[in-house]
């Protein structure tokens, strides 16, 4: 953690120990995470309508059949060359999302994967 972190840290809990956040306007409400203040209005406008007809990135697809492929090369029934077509299929995957520039991203699907549940096969830290 850099002193810039610590620092903020440091006041925030001071404000906390103040009461200075409690009592904020929207407190216990959830944020609305669909209006992203950062994204231009028109854009903001054709991703809700994206949304709403039901399309999905192909780069979501691919890390949401990456971790049904990891969750089926761990299953329990699967026969040695089922374990290893499965295998296939899951490195196809990560390389497809390396090349799309998600290699960061997949590896860390595996990685809370392997950490919560006890995969025979997942290396150890």
């Amino acid at each position: 953690m850099s002193i810039f972190d610590l620092l903020a840290e440091e006041r925030i809990r001071g404000a906390l120990a103040r009461g200075e956040l409690s009592g904020l306007p929207g407190e216990g409400k959830p944020l609305d995470l669909d209006e992203d203040p950062l994204i231009p209005a028109e854009v903001r406008m054709s991703n809700r309508i994206l949304r709403n007809a039901g399309y999905c990135p192909s780069a979501l697809l691919a890390l949401k059949a990456l971790a049904a492929s990891a969750d089926a090369a761990q299953a329990e029934h699967l026969t040695p060359a089922q374990r290893i077509q499965e295998n296939l299929r899951l490195l196809a995957l990560v390389q497809s999302l390396e090349a799309q520039g998600l290699g960061r991203v997949a590896a860390a699907t595996l990685a809370r994967r392997a950490s919560s549940a006890s995969l025979p096969d997942a290396p150890q830290p």
